[in-house]
């Protein structure tokens, strides 16, 4: 038996394929068209049993109702992918963004064939997808200037390669600003000597970046205080460098990368005796919204960051010339104890 066409629910319902067209695909011009024409027409499909044929949408919209999510391999973060909680908020937040919509997000990853064999750029040209979210991008991935002028909408989410002034389209975590917000808070409570702790993994050099530029401004505006920096030991339980504890030069406060860094420094501390927060207290940055330590911790909002880039990612499909840069507010969370 063959299966019913769109021309057959035209038909039926006695409008124009076009009519049908825009509403089986949910186009921005349904809103031209009455409730009661688009209730019979939906009546109508299912009356017939009528399937949209992906080809024929794609054809007639010009369009593959496809979005693109890029994200790192395995092999390029040397860890499981979805066991970074930041991305799988940023996933839930992505999906209620776009379950309103005729998208459907695809998950690619960037493995080595997609960097060697320059399927950025092929992917970018063809058809395939009508527009590419990346999320985990890095500085010293420089072969995603080849994408800049492209006409496919590509939205970088949370880090950008290179900088922010390289005329990228993102949406980032506004960590310059929570980072000074962290210190100048530890500062307000009387601390004088305060140390971050961060990290050298490849996967989070942008946002070390961005958090390590606000250090030099903070000593020029504050130079009654000391902030020094110290790089945690990779890969092990004991992240500090124990040997400044103890003398005059002690830090009174420490800020650390994120919250999974700051549990490994409180049980250090406080297996060599030292009260938190009491003798040395403990500031978490680029952390969750909900965390299985009581300390205080600046949140970001990656299912905000989401659910903002369907939108976006949508309407640069629609007007490519638009130029997308946000930077999402973190929150400083206050907490007494730990």
């Amino acid at each position: 038996m063959a299966k019913n066409t769109i021309r057959d629910v035209a038909k039926l319902a006695g409008v124009s394929i076009s009519t049908v067209s825009r509403i089986l695909n949910n186009h921005e011009r349904v809103r031209n068209i009455s409730e009661s024409i688009r209730s019979h027409v939906l009546s109508c499909a299912r009356e017939l049993d009528y399937v949209p044929n992906a080809n024929a949408r794609r054809v007639f919209a010009h369009r593959s109702w496809i979005v693109g999510l890029l994200i790192p391999s395995y092999h390029q973060m040397r860890r499981h992918i979805f066991e970074d909680g930041h991305l799988c908020r940023l996933l839930s937040g992505l999906e209620d963004g776009l379950s309103k919509g005729p998208y459907r997000l695809l998950l690619l990853f960037n493995d080595e064939r997609f960097r060697t064999q320059r399927e950025y750029v092929s992917l970018l040209q063809s058809q395939t997808i009508d527009g590419l979210l990346v999320w985990g991008a890095q500085p010293s991935e420089s072969y995603w200037l080849e994408t800049l002028g492209q006409p496919l909408p590509l939205l970088f989410l949370v880090t950008v390669p290179g900088t922010l002034e390289q005329g990228w389209r993102y949406i980032v975590n506004d960590t310059q600003a929570s980072t000074r917000a962290a210190f100048e808070s530890l500062l307000a409570k009387g601390h004088r000597r305060l140390l971050y702790l961060h990290v050298t993994s490849a996967a989070v050099v942008f946002i070390e970046q961005q958090m390590m530029a606000v250090l030099p401004e903070l000593r020029r505006e504050h130079p009654e205080a000391v902030i020094e920096e110290q790089t945690a030991r990779e890969d092990s339980s004991q992240p500090l460098d124990m040997e400044i504890f103890g003398t005059p030069e002690a830090p009174t406060a420490i800020v650390t990368y994120n919250h999974n860094l700051a549990d490994l420094v409180i049980r250090q501390l406080q297996a060599e005796g030292l009260r938190v927060p009491q003798d040395v207290e403990v500031l978490s940055g680029y952390s969750y919204s909900k965390g299985s330590l009581c300390l205080p911790r600046v949140v970001v909002d990656d299912f905000a960051i989401g659910r903002q880039a369907a939108q976006d990612i949508q309407q640069l499909i629609d007007q490519p010339e638009l130029m997308v840069q946000r930077r999402y507010p973190a929150t400083l969370k206050p907490r007494e104890t730990v």
